[in-house]
């Protein structure tokens, strides 16, 4: 008999940093499928962007070539789309015959749509991928010895056996070329049956951290929740959440499933024993709520001495379980908000209230625990009254430092399907390609939606405190982060933070009492940013920025040179382009090719990337993409 020749496959993680060296979360799906593809014997190859320098292009075309690779996948969020359909398209580019897959919650939240905004994905994986990888690989490496039997002429019923292989592979979509399937409708899709979550996480093997570099990754801090730590690694211990909040979707499953904790510490110790691991993310949907367990998890992690952050839910709080975790090293309680107001509380289907809420973060803060939390603004019952109970409430609780954000309607979740029945979102497809911008489904009008979005944009510069005798100790221009000296308002402790991300809406805290701060621009960096925008304007005559958030307002509100007539500030959110910008219409996205744009700046950091694939796609003219952080640099040009 001919031996089955084997397939080379390689895992993609995308490039989520603006430069090699910048730091980012960590996304543990695709490490955990790496391992097990690997484990069950696979020839696996895994390529981490975020480390590697160059055009993607030539790095992928390098690790095919290198590697004789037969199949590619991928995957990520939706509101990643152009990143990943950057890797899509660009192994296309190189050979068309190599098969793609594409996974995570691009796919699972709707499968369709996302297959036809990525166009060119030969199969979509639904849900947890680690099984349905597995399975997908076999039936490739049969479909691919089928298709050489048949080209050796021992065959003639290869392509039908390899039809029903794939068929049997639960959690799959891939195309009906035959549209010969039934259960799918009008689609040209054919979706396999559901994959049902897995039960028994501990029976799946730890993510391979090796495969996606993790040591070049810990030089670099993830600067999320004001965290900015380097030496921090993602670990989950558990998976999906048991509740339903109508602006959230589960990735990976409705069930809520804990991994035992001897599993979680048998891999925690290898990677001490391995790693200089100084800081744990728990990328938790919500951490454990047994009283026992959260003990258990604690002690250990007292023994450990590591410090850690994680998600909870304000009803599971006591001061006895505060004390527990303040001994066992969590530095930093995560909780989801939401609203002050009870009415949009139940229309959320949260299960918790603004009493709650009240009790809980009084608790955590007189413990002195640093915590986090957000309110966002736009649910279906959102009100003009409750919207001002929620603001009305944050400005009487500033020393909690509440971040303030509107609702995204991510796709699956209700308040998507609810806006696509409305026809609020009327292009399922384009919604996904524009990047999921933020829309109203609440009982505001548009005018109002848009005076309350300028409210929560000023309020976190103009009503928190700011820090004194604030100085800049050292800056890192190519990252955008500098370290920060300053003196506490509260307890007059002098303070020094490095590692801080400009332009982030993350919060830097005093070491000694708590008390929170944004990171507000140092003046020089202001005159710096305003002298290279005007030598901009200069070259080019017409400049884009692109993404508003509170820093960006806060630019626009104390700069004559942004108000320039030929500098047009951009969103791809319909109601923030009804926001008033100190004079400033803020344009779609079109703006760039109906004005001959050349220069675009990124004024939101964090998602360069996507933006900057995104302008790569659909607008030639463009020459340059900068992120802002660089123009705070007086030797810019």
């Amino acid at each position: 008999m001919t031996p089955q020749k084997r397939l080379n496959y390689l895992l993609i993680m995308p490039r989520l940093v603006k430069n090699v060296g910048d730091g980012y979360s960590f996304p543990l799906g695709i490490a955990y499928v790496s391992s097990s593809v690997k484990k069950a014997g696979f020839n696996v190859t895994a390529l981490n962007l975020n480390h590697r320098e160059g055009e993607i292009v030539d790095i992928i075309r390098e690790e095919i070539k290198k590697n004789k690779i037969d199949v590619v996948a991928t995957g990520g969020l939706s509101f990643q789309y152009n990143t990943i359909k950057n890797i899509v398209d660009t192994v296309k580019e190189i050979d068309e015959k190599i098969v793609v897959i594409v996974g995570g919650g691009i796919i699972t939240s709707d499968p369709v749509p996302a297959m036809e905004a990525l166009k060119q994905v030969d199969f979509g994986v639904i849900g947890e991928g680690e099984i349905t990888c597995c399975e997908l690989f076999s039936a490739l490496e049969s479909e691919n010895e089928s298709e050489k039997v048949k080209n050796e002429g021992s065959g003639s019923d290869s392509d039908s056996d390899s039809d029903s292989d794939l068929s049997k592979v639960n959690g799959l979509i891939y195309t009906d070329k035959d549209q010969k399937y039934k259960g799918s409708g009008d689609s040209k899709y054919k979706i396999t049956n559901a994959r049902k979550e897995n039960e028994n996480i501990d029976s799946l093997p730890w993510p391979d951290y090796d495969g996606f570099e993790l040591d070049k990754y810990f030089a670099a801090s993830p600067s999320i929740s004001g965290l900015n730590r380097k030496n921090t690694v993602f670990m989950i211990a558990s998976r999906s959440c048991p509740y339903a909040c109508t602006f959230c979707f589960h990735t990976i499953g409705r069930k809520y499933r804990q991994r035992s904790l001897d599993d979680f510490f048998a891999e925690l110790d290898y990677m001490v024993s391995k790693y200089k691991i100084d800081f744990i993310c728990l990328a938790d949907e919500l951490f454990a709520r047994k009283k026992d367990r959260v003990s258990a998890f604690c002690k250990k992690m007292q023994e450990l001495n590591i410090k850690w952050w994680a998600q909870f839910r304000v009803d599971d709080i006591t001061t006895e379980l505060i004390s527990i975790l303040k001994s066992g090293g969590c530095e930093i309680m995560s909780f989801g908000l939401e609203s002050a107001d009870n009415r949009v509380l139940k229309s959320m289907r949260k299960g918790t209230t603004v009493e709650l809420i009240e009790k809980t973060l009084k608790l955590v803060y007189d413990a002195g625990m640093s915590m986090e939390g957000a309110f966002i603004f736009g649910d279906i019952a959102e009100t003009r009254e409750t919207a001002e109970n929620t603001f009305n409430w944050w400005q009487n609780h500033l020393q909690y430092k509440i971040n303030l954000n509107l609702i995204t309607i991510y796709p699956g979740s209700y308040l998507y399907k609810y806006a696509c029945e409305k026809e609020i979102i009327k292009d399922k497809v384009q919604y996904l390609i524009d990047g999921c911008p933020q829309v109203n489904v609440s009982q505001l009008s548009d005018e109002e939606f848009a005076k309350l979005l300028k409210n929560i944009m000023e309020a976190p510069m103009s009503l928190t405190k700011v820090l004194s005798a604030i100085e800049v100790e050292n800056i890192d221009y190519k990252t955008g982060r500098v370290q920060l000296a300053g003196v506490c308002t509260a307890c007059r402790e002098r303070n020094s933070w490095s590692d801080v991300k400009l332009f982030s809406a993350n919060f830097i805290a005093c070491k000694r009492c708590g008390q929170k701060y944004n990171a507000v621009l140092p003046t020089e960096f202001r005159e710096n940013l305003e002298k290279n925008v005007l030598e901009l304007l200069k070259e080019h005559g017409k400049i884009a920025t692109w993404g508003v958030n509170y820093h960006t307002v806060d630019l626009y509100k104390n700069s004559q040179i942004l108000k320039h007539n030929n500098i047009f500030p951009i969103d791809i959110s319909e109601t923030k382009r009804k926001m008033d910008l100190y004079g400033k219409e803020i344009n779609s996205p079109e703006i760039i090719n109906k004005e001959g744009i050349e220069v675009v700046i990124v004024s939101i950091p964090e998602y360069y990337r996507q933006i900057d694939q995104q302008i790569k796609s659909n607008f030639k003219n463009v020459k340059k993409v900068i992120d802002i952080c660089g123009l705070v640099n007086s030797n810019f040009r």
